[in-house]
């Protein structure tokens, strides 16, 4: 009888997991009422974001009770980001019917949410958190704003007429026009949680050919450009939003970002001067400051802006990896394991910290521990080329030289140009001997700018 208690309390203590792992499918509906001097088409879609409104509702309390089960540690407003983000909408039925003078428009939809996508989404959340999350605010406020505008205006247009009467028509189709371009940054925002850059752009062109003066829209989609590493057309978004917008402190961050790309870490500095002074309390722009400085090799001021930014956000895993490699540059090797494991802790799954983690252990000849860090970087990515180029040089140090070569295969094979790894792999290559495999490693590395490359290929020519 006790095996069989414990395997019933077993079963009881595993169906939570088991009702999480499954797809949670949403049925719900949404109405409006259309009234005088408004169209079929935004009707329709004010009564689908009532069904989307309520079903995202459900959706939030699945994904809370998923995130406390996997310990994702997210807040509220986080939570229904990332449900927004993940919820896939399929439109029913609908229908219209005739309720006096107007029209009633009902949609039924049904909502998925899968749990296979929330941990990926949990992590861009956290990486963004504070943008996204205003994001999700102001799309929520605008859909607000517009339905108490609208009932407001179909109120006066009942009680108006003649030059009044146009006038409040025309106002109904400019608030129409503002809620279309609000559709459209909505869709943008949904595509670009999806990593979906190209449809992120289109749509929030779409909003800003219906209101050109939606400074978020040209904010969001220089977003989406830097993204795809297109900098110059960000900076031009970015710098329309700041024109829209004088005071808008997140426009200049992310332009910051973009001159960050670019490697114009003096231009991306000013602009996070700038977003600091309009926002003493932006903790991303002292973050990516932050960033720019250790990109200058200016290690201190890197981690001064790193401190100011954790203590404005203390669950910035990024803040703490990123001083870990700032004191890690400057040989505080101690320092920079216990950010590295401050990282970890806020977020498990942050493959960066692992991965220089293991690079302080290597500086500090703990090549074992090294090579564990290593290891979970690629269980957590196993695309990662510099944990393959990373636990190949701990073997190499170690002598263990095939295993050293398998892995610099491993990072050339994911990043052909890395040049480092063909160096490091024709130096193990001498050091067994293998002359002429170390010769075309060394003119490989040689052909990619690799200064010692070039001069160790010469070197092995002349001792031939």
């Amino acid at each position: 009888m006790k095996n069989i208690a414990i395997i019933f309390i077993s079963l009881i203590l595993f169906l939570p997991a088991i009702a999480l792992s499954e797809t949670k499918e949403i049925i719900s509906e949404g109405t409006y009422n259309m009234g005088d001097g408004e169209t079929p088409s935004v009707a329709e879609s004010r009564a689908l974001l009532n069904a989307k409104q309520i079903a995202l509702e459900q959706a939030g309390t699945y994904v809370e009770s998923y995130t406390k089960v996997e310990n994702l540690q997210l807040t509220k407003d986080e939570i229904q980001v990332l449900a927004s983000g993940i919820m896939e909408v399929e439109i029913l039925d609908k229908k219209r019917t005739i309720v006096g003078d107007g029209f009633n428009f009902w949609v039924k939809i049904k909502a998925k949410v899968n749990p296979d996508k929330i941990g990926e989404m949990a992590n861009k959340i956290k990486l963004k958190e504070k943008s996204l999350v205003d994001d999700y605010k102001k799309i929520q406020e605008a859909y607000e704003k517009s339905q108490k505008d609208i009932e407001e205006l179909k109120k006066q247009l009942a009680q108006a007429t003649g030059e009044k009467k146009k006038q409040v028509e025309a106002k109904i189709a400019d608030d129409e026009r503002l809620f279309q371009a609000n559709e459209w940054f909505d869709k943008g925002y949904e595509y670009y949680l999806a990593n979906e850059y190209d449809k992120a752009i289109e749509a929030y062109t779409s909003a800003i050919a219906l209101n050109p003066n939606h400074a978020e829209a040209y904010n969001n989609r220089g977003v989406a450009y830097d993204e795809k590493g297109q900098y110059d057309s960000a900076i031009e978004d970015y710098s329309r939003a700041i024109v829209l917008n004088p005071k808008d402190a997140i426009a200049y961050s992310n332009r910051g970002n973009a001159y960050k790309g670019k490697g114009q870490y003096d231009r991306a500095i000013e602009d996070y001067n700038k977003a600091i002074v309009l926002n003493p309390k932006d903790a991303d722009a002292y973050y990516n400051r932050g960033l720019a400085y250790d990109d200058k090799n200016q290690y201190d001021k890197a981690i001064a802006d790193f401190n100011k930014a954790i203590t404005l956000n203390p669950k910035n895993a990024g803040a703490y990896n990123n001083r870990g490699n700032a004191y890690n540059a400057k040989g505080q090797h101690d320092e920079a394991i216990e950010d590295f494991n401050k990282a970890i802790t806020l977020n498990p799954k942050l493959v960066d910290a692992y991965n220089n983690r293991g690079n302080a252990y290597t500086d500090k000849g703990q090549y074992d521990r090294a090579i564990e860090d290593y290891n979970r970087a690629i269980e957590i990515n196993p695309r990662l080329a510099d944990a393959y180029y990373n636990r190949g040089n701990a073997y190499a140090v170690k002598g263990q030289y095939d295993k050293a070569i398998e892995n610099f295969n491993r990072a050339i094979g994911i990043n052909p140009k890395h040049a480092e790894a063909h160096y490091n792999r024709g130096k193990v290559y001498y050091n067994k001997g293998n002359m002429g495999k170390a010769i075309s490693d060394f003119q490989k590395a040689c052909d990619m700018g690799h200064e010692n490359g070039c001069k160790e290929a010469q070197m092995v020519l002349q001792e031939r």
